[in-house]
């Protein structure tokens, strides 16, 4: 099965939205601060992790042409990888 592939507008404003939330990721990480972010402020971070890893899995690695399977794996591999690093992190607060 050959899926069509992404134009190459297509990938160039995906790599421009990628390029925003880094941005963003950086403005929300306080990057040059020496100061703790806290929780708003990480889960914030994951939040924009997660869209750039949805980018790049859909677009990048054409997984919107891929079966429902394949899409609901990868999407609840991605939440449960960050759910994961949430938790611990709140747990490292908590203990």
């Amino acid at each position: 099965m050959h899926a069509a592939l992404p134009s190459r507008r297509t990938l160039t404003l995906a790599w421009l939205t990628l390029m925003v939330l880094t941005v963003g990721a950086m403005g929300a990480g306080k990057v040059g601060m020496d100061i703790s972010l806290g929780p708003v402020w990480s889960t914030a971070l994951l939040l924009i992790a997660g869209l750039k890893s949805g980018l790049i899995l859909w677009f990048y690695l054409n997984l919107r042409r891929s079966t429902p399977g394949w899409r609901k794996g990868f999407a609840a591999f991605l939440i449960a990888l960050l759910g994961f690093i949430l938790a611990v992190y709140v747990l490292t607060l908590v203990l």
